[in-house]
This record gives structure tokens, C-alpha cells and sequence, in this order.
């Protein structure tokens, strides 16, 4: 794939970003695709100078300050993080990875810990795999939620093994009952301790002796137990098949999803694989572009970068109505996503969401969006106003409902300000508004 267009970035960023604003855009097609990934891949700002996003303790939301322990202001926070960061697929690869090893606020009762993890995930998130899967593991929130203190010799708890293989590594099927006792066996010994804020390694707490695990036989510990897991031909595949879900389409082809699992088998870093699958060929397949569902994260923050919507405590609301409460995913699975996230409810929280977004768009947004051109016509309020909130192209049905409605309602009105509100909804709740 030689082309290099402004389509191929929208595609890009759709991916990588939660929008694609005009600026990041231009950037992306000077640096060319190798560069813009690179950049994106490891962690590097677009735009030369971007400015960091502030800490906790500098965000205000309805121009109030946020409160460090409260789980809503702390939702709160990331959907600020997912708007302002200058290294957006690292906010993207977080909340990838908070779904794969999905862990509940509701459960662990401590927002910090919660945090603490938030703040493992970004650390690696475009990093070693397995350094990551060790990290969790010690990790106090997930200890908790996967009650692994109650792991102990001569009474070992399964519930961390058993994920560890079944949605953490390997997938269903990859590995046998005996293996989770097994493994469970060589993860004794683990506790965290509330009170005192450690994570402990207690010695006559752990099962010495003998196990076979996945084909291997040996006294195995925790430490053990990833470099076993990391051997399997299963985990390569297993977390090519989740990435491309994730990025490239609900339903990969056998070939594309050996290919990343071979670059996932040779590579060092997450970056390094997303590297390779986001300057394929493959990647950029006009088959795949605007196929997959925008999640929640991705809907709310996308629409409030674009048309610079100020933070406030509503817009985060409106992802937990839509379905997705940060911090709280709704079981150890995570988030199914896909379609799931158009049922009817969560649709309309879409469609309420638009609304509020309309309503706060100020008229110098509003004028500074309209054609400055006398005479422009319905088509021309719709092109660029589906540029302005991030939608790449729109349906040939979609585009012509819409420029009869800008036409009626905005060209043809005395007074087209109502209009010009209504067409920002009804972009926002447009189907090609939902996908990415």
C-alpha cells in the first residue's frame, strides 16, 4: 500500500486516537505513515512541543476540582487523560489492557488501588507482555479482586490460575483442569496485607513440590509459571486475535492473525507489534475501515476533543449509561463490546449524549464552523461539519438525508441557528458517528 492520503490517516487515527483533529492530521501527513506510527507506537507526541497532561490535583470539572478519592471524579480524570494526551494510543493500549485483565472498583473498595493499577497498565502498556503479565500478578487490586491471599499451601485458591490461562494467555481449550491445579499450586504463597499496604512473598505459605504444569514437570513457583505460559504456542495467538478485534476488524482472517502472532513471538514490546500491524497492508484495507464500533471511552472523548467540549462530571455519566464505567468492568471478561454496545439503551444514552453536546457548543463554535462562503449549501454544512466532530465519510444515504435537512433548516431558514444545533445532533447520532 503506497498511498498516503489524508483517508489513510483519518483511518489511522481513528484506531490509535479517540479523534482526529485537524492539526495531528497535517502532522501525519507530513511525517509520512512509518513516522506517524513510530511515534504513535512508542509513546512520542505527534506534534513536536505538545503540552503533558496536568496532574489530578490541576483538573477541574464543571469548574470545580476533583476529589483524589472519589471513584467518579478519578472516571473523571482518565476521560480527561483520553482527551488531552499528546500520546494517545498509550490512553487507548490502558484501557485495552483494564479490559483484559479487568478488575472492579466494586469489588477491590479501594479507589487508589484502582489507580495504582491504572497506572501499572499505562506503564506498560506499549511494553514487554511478559513483564506486564508479571506486574499483574503482584498487582494489590487484582490480588484482591482474584482473592490471591486465599492462595496458600494444602488449600490453594484456583481463581487466579484459572483466568490467568483461560483470559489472560492462552483462551479456552489450550489448557486442562490439571493445569489450573497445578499452576494454582505454584502461585501460593502471594498475599497482600490492607493494613500494612504490602504485597508479601511467605515462604511456608508456598507449595514446594512437585508439579506439572502445561507438559512441564518441576518445583515450580509464580515466576515459573509466566516463563511456562510465555513458552506456549497458544499466547501468541491468543493475544494477536484480541489486538487485531481491537484494531483491526471484529473478525480477523486466519493468515492476518498468524502474523502478528509470529511478530508477537519475535518482537520485545507490544509497541513493536502494533508497529508492524499498523504500517500493514492489511490494516489500511478499505474492507476494514469503518467497521468496528466506537466504545463509550471512545464516543464521549472523541466528540469532546473534537468540538473542544469543557470536562464535567455529566459527560463522564454518559459512559457509564452507554455501558462502560471505568474502573468497573462488568466481570473478570471485561467488556464484550461489538455490537453490544448499540442495544437499545445504550443507544439512547448515545442519542442523549449528542444532545447535551449540542447544547454546549457555544455560537462562536457554531459560526466558526459554518461555510464562510455566501450561498453554500446544505452539502457543503454537512461536509464540514461531519469533518468537524471526527467522522471520516458518510453514507451516500446518510449525506443526503442530512444536506436536505441542512438545506430545509439552515439554508432556507430566516433563522438557522436551531438548525444549525439540530444538524450537530444529528451528525453526532449518525451511524458512520458510532464506527470507527
Amino acid at each position: 500500500m503506497k498511498d498516503w492520503t489524508e483517508k489513510e490517516v483519518l483511518h489511522l487515527l481513528g484506531r490509535t486516537s479517540f479523534s482526529a483533529v485537524p492539526s495531528e492530521v497535517q502532522e501525519c501527513l507530513k511525517l509520512g505513515k512509518e513516522e506517524s506510527v513510530r511515534r504513535l507506537t512508542s509513546g512520542i507526541p505527534l506534534i513536536d512541543g505538545s503540552q503533558d497532561v496536568l496532574p489530578f490535583g490541576q483538573v477541574k470539572a464543571d469548574d470545580k476540582p476533583l476529589i483524589e478519592k472519589g471513584l467518579g471524579d478519578q472516571q473523571t480524570y482518565w476521560l480527561y487523560r483520553m482527551i488531552a494526551s499528546p500520546t494517545p494510543l498509550v490512553e487507548k493500549m490502558t484501557l485495552f489492557w483494564h479490559s483484559h485483565f479487568a478488575t472492579s472498583y466494586y469489588k477491590v473498595s479501594d479507589m487508589m488501588l484502582m489507580v495504582r493499577q491504572n497506572e501499572l497498565l499505562r506503564k506498560h502498556a506499549l511494553g514487554s507482555f511478559r513483564s506486564l503479565l508479571d506486574a499483574i500478578r503482584q498487582d494489590p487490586a487484582m490480588m484482591l479482586y482474584l482473592d490471591v491471599s486465599t492462595n496458600r499451601k494444602g488449600s490453594p485458591n484456583e481463581n487466579y490460575a484459572r483466568e490467568m490461562m483461560e483470559l489472560f494467555t492462552l483462551g479456552i481449550g489450550n489448557y486442562k483442569e490439571e493445569d489450573v491445579k497445578e499452576a494454582a499450586r505454584a502461585l501460593t504463597g502471594w498475599s497482600y496485607d490492607r493494613k500494612t499496604d504490602k504485597v508479601q512473598f511467605v515462604d511456608k505459605q508456598h507449595d514446594e513440590g512437585g508439579k506439572v504444569l502445561l507438559g512441564e514437570s518441576g518445583k515450580f513457583n509464580a515466576e515459573d509459571t509466566v516463563i511456562i505460559l510465555m513458552r506456549q504456542t497458544a499466547l501468541p495467538k491468543f493475544i494477536a486475535s484480541k489486538l487485531l478485534t481491537y484494531f483491526g476488524t471484529e473478525n480477523p482472517p486466519e493468515a492476518w492473525i498468524d502474523k502478528v502472532a509470529r511478530n508477537i513471538k519475535k518482537l520485545n514490546t507490544i509497541g513493536d507489534v502494533l508497529y508492524e500491524l499498523l504500517i500493514s497492508d492489511e490494516f489500511y484495507d478499505p474492507a476494514y475501515r469503518m467497521t468496528l464500533v466506537k466504545t463509550p471511552a471512545e464516543y464521549v472523548a472523541g466528540a469532546m476533543r473534537s468540538l473542544d467540549i469543557p470536562l464535567t462530571a455529566a459527560m463522564r455519566a454518559s459512559m457509564g449509561l452507554m455501558g462502560m464505567d471505568l474502573y468497573a468492568p462488568p466481570d473478570i471478561s471485561g467488556w464484550k463490546g461489538g455490537a453490544s454496545w448499540l442495544s437499545t439503551n445504550r443507544l439512547l444514552a448515545r442519542y442523549q449524549f449528542a444532545d447535551k453536546v449540542s447544547k454546549r457548543v457555544t455560537d462562536s463554535q457554531i459560526q466558526a464552523m459554518s461555510p464562510a462562503e455566501s450561498g453554500a449549501g446544505g452539502e457543503t454544512y454537512v461536509e464540514r461539519w461531519s469533518r468537524s466532530v471526527g467522522i471520516p465519510s458518510l453514507g451516500r444515504n446518510t449525506a443526503a438525508v442530512l444536506s436536505r435537512y441542512a438545506s430545509e433548516t439552515i439554508v432556507a431558514s430566516k433563522k438557522p441557528a436551531g438548525g444549525k444545533r439540530s444538524l450537530l445532533q444529528l451528525l453526532l447520532i449518525s451511524p458512520e458517528a458510532q464506527m470507527k
